[in-house]
């Protein structure tokens, strides 16, 4: 199964979704932030956020990485039961 991260952005705020199994689940919604948006804009898949190099450059972006996957197994578990 093959899950993807996708944004919306609200007033001064950026909102994540999981997209897995055809379904769209919330994750979490955070101030907005230039760097994240444009990063997220098109969507990633949790292959790529595993994959990313670009740590320590913006920091902003880096915790959003880091909390993403704290998110995602808390939402599939819920899903799940």
């Amino acid at each position: 199964m093959k899950n993807k991260i996708s944004v919306t952005k609200g007033e001064n705020k950026i909102h994540f979704y999981l997209l897995s199994g055809g379904k769209r689940y919330y994750l979490f919604t955070q101030s907005f932030s230039k760097g994240v948006y444009q990063f997220f804009q098109n969507g990633r898949s949790e292959a790529e956020l595993h994959k990313y190099k670009n740590w320590h450059k913006n920091p902003r972006l880096d915790k959003t990485i880091e909390k993403i996957p704290l998110y995602t197994r808390y939402v599939l578990k819920e899903e799940a039961a």
